[in-house]
């Protein structure tokens, strides 16, 4: 990433923070003073031209200042309190207002993102932390003990792999501190209260409480005993006070726990679509309890009963990741007999899920799309098959079906788990996917050969095909460098123009770094305790021993079109001194070497 220094050092002068510091509707909030030290700081501007706040000004952010649910959506209305008096105020230059509204953009997009990042996370903090409570690690902890992780697993009789993940985990989010690989609690009396404060989750509250809450809002009538259990379940107590930093309290916990679940039953419910701001959200929400009215206000999405600035992003935003991280529920419901060693069953269970994963793949498949198109053009390549594999309700095809309907191009949606297949099916029947499109169930994306016989068997086979994928082969269980170019180059072989987007695998270090900027640690650790696995955007030292995404493609015989590539934003809003900073997700256009050659194309990276 290259970033350019758009302004002097000090940005903004000391009249305009006296200015701010006059202004009686900012000195409201407990951070203003620091809150004015960042607007009026250092910014910058990626060469993406995404707008940056200087490494100090970040620091201090997440260091000193809580921005989780009702803190967060302090901070936004500070920052429209902020713009309402800016043009009533003197600056020493344009580019000194330019600057502030730069840094006015970034904290808002920090607040945002985790409204949306945060409540998946807290979800798995607290049902990990109830196990470690059970089982006597978080006591031992408290203790004052170290924890060697090798060494505690063999004592405790513990399986070594989840409990190295579960404290890698707690460690990325600010719960541990470790050295040489042994783990101790942190020196932070806030950190410890909120751990001492820990509860075991009662056995009758595990399980899927997506789909109750669902049965809740949809059916016509409910019963007395199901009302009691949702109101006793959602109810929190205890105390909210802010830990000071971006590490959340015990109350936090206890409502990102209760969050996650219950904006999954109102988007499988499609009520999040009617929640915009201002909205009031019990003439929305059928049945709508008071403590489900309390946990969106705590949460800060409702004020007074209306939908906030920040509850009308998360609303649209936060079913992608809280369903992609939802559908692991049934591991963390076996997270003790995991921990223990012992063959459960779980497994990935998307069902009600799979609209919420559509949400988070729409963006990235209309960039697909876009570049497919440019793609075509530029080189005037045509094809007559196109593939979605990991199909979900199939976001990709759709897109591509409303671009160039069916008379030229068939169709093929593919998916490991029937429940997508089925969900497709429905999305096709009510003609949102193309009336040619045919299904292949039980498709392991790591196994290409269920596709291609399919292509064989129909007549398919050689003809020019596209295949693409939203964040599917981080999937493949067991993943080795040899295994994920073996998959590859069997696509490629077979002629596939692969288009695919996956997240960036990122170290505990750059997680800590990110505080709440990415979803990546709870995304890590679902991966991680299912077999599956992420890969880095970029080679580095962090990950030396699993390859990045492109190089494992390019060993395979694909050539990366960078050009039509595609990059989120990155993940840190600031400038890391001598860090690279990867971009969140990168959708990758990667064409076989002998249709680039056949095509012409330049400039392609080996």
């Amino acid at each position: 990433m290259i970033v350019r220094q758009v302004a002097p050092k000090k940005v903004a002068g000391l009249n305009l923070k006296r200015q701010l510091r006059k202004l009686p509707i900012l000195q409201k909030h407990p951070q203003s003073e620091l809150l004015i030290e960042i607007v009026c700081g250092e910014t910058q501007i990626s060469s993406a031209g995404f707008p940056y706040i200087s490494d100090r000004s970040f620091r201090r952010f997440i260091g000193n200042v809580p921005h989780l649910f009702q803190e967060g959506q302090s901070i936004l209305s500070w920052l429209r309190l902020l713009e309402t008096e800016l043009p009533a105020l003197k600056f020493s230059s344009k580019g000194e207002l330019e600057s502030v509204n730069r840094a006015i953009k970034v904290l808002r997009t920090i607040v945002f993102t985790a409204g949306v990042t945060a409540p998946p996370d807290l979800w798995l903090l607290r049902q990990v932390l109830s196990t470690h409570k059970k089982m006597g690690t978080l006591d031992w902890l408290l203790a004052g003990n170290a924890l060697d992780p090798e060494e505690y697993a063999g004592e405790q009789k513990m399986d070594f792999r989840q409990l190295d993940a579960d404290l890698h985990l707690l460690y990325s989010r600010g719960y541990l501190k470790k050295g040489d690989g042994i783990y101790v609690l942190p020196d932070n009396p806030a950190v410890m209260t909120a751990l001492k404060r820990i509860s075991v989750i009662r056995r009758k509250y595990r399980g899927n409480l997506v789909s109750r809450l669902t049965e809740w809002f949809i059916a016509s009538r409910q019963s007395s005993s199901e009302e009691k259990f949702l109101r006793n379940w959602l109810r929190i107590d205890g105390d909210n006070s802010p830990t000071g930093s971006w590490i959340p309290n015990h109350f936090q916990f206890e409502l990102g726990y209760r969050l996650l679940p219950l904006i999954l039953a109102l988007r499988v419910a499609n009520i999040t679509f009617d929640l915009k701001k201002e909205e009031v959200a019990s003439k929305r929400i059928p049945r709508l309890l008071p403590e489900m009215a309390a946990v969106l206000e705590q949460a800060g999405l409702t004020a007074g009963g209306r939908v906030s600035e920040l509850g009308e992003r998360v609303f649209e935003r936060g079913p992608g990741p809280f369903g992609i991280i939802g559908a692991y529920h049934s591991y963390l419901n076996h997270h003790e007999a995991l921990l223990k060693g012992r063959e459960v069953g779980a497994w990935v269970h998307r069902g009600e899920n799979v609209a919420a994963s559509q949400d988070a793949n729409r963006k990235t498949f209309q960039a697909g799309n876009d570049r497919l198109d440019a793609f075509c053009r530029k080189y005037n390549f045509q094809y007559s098959v196109f593939i979605e594999h990991a199909v979900g309700r199939g976001e990709a095809t759709r897109q591509r079906f409303q671009r160039s309907g069916e008379e030229h191009i068939q169709y093929l949606g593919a998916d490991l788990e029937d429940a997508a297949i089925d969900q497709a099916m429905e999305q096709q029947r009510r003609g949102l996917l193309p009336q040619n499109m045919r299904f292949i169930r039980s498709a392991d994306i790591g196994k290409p050969e269920k596709v291609i016989r399919f292509l064989e068997k129909n007549g398919l086979a050689g003809q020019p095909t596209v295949m693409m994928v939203g964040n599917g082969f981080h999937e493949i269980r067991e993943q080795t460098n040899e295994k994920m170019i073996a998959v590859f180059r069997a696509y490629r072989e077979a002629g596939f123009v692969l288009i695919f987007t996956e997240e960036s695998a990122l170290h505990d270090e750059a997680l800590i770094s990110t505080a709440w900027n990415t979803y990546h640690a709870g995304f890590r650790y679902v991966h991680a305790i299912s077999g599956q696995g992420l890969r880095p955007a970029l080679e580095t030292n962090d990950c030396a021993d699993r390859w990045s995404w492109r190089r494992c493609a390019r060993e395979a015989g694909y050539l990366i079109l960078d050009e039509f590539s595609y990059r989120s934003r990155t993940i840190y809003p600031h400038k890391r001194p001598k860090h690279k900073n990867p971009s969140i997700s990168v959708t990758y256009f990667c064409v076989p070497e002998t249709l680039a050659r056949k095509l012409g194309v330049r400039n392609a990276h080996l």
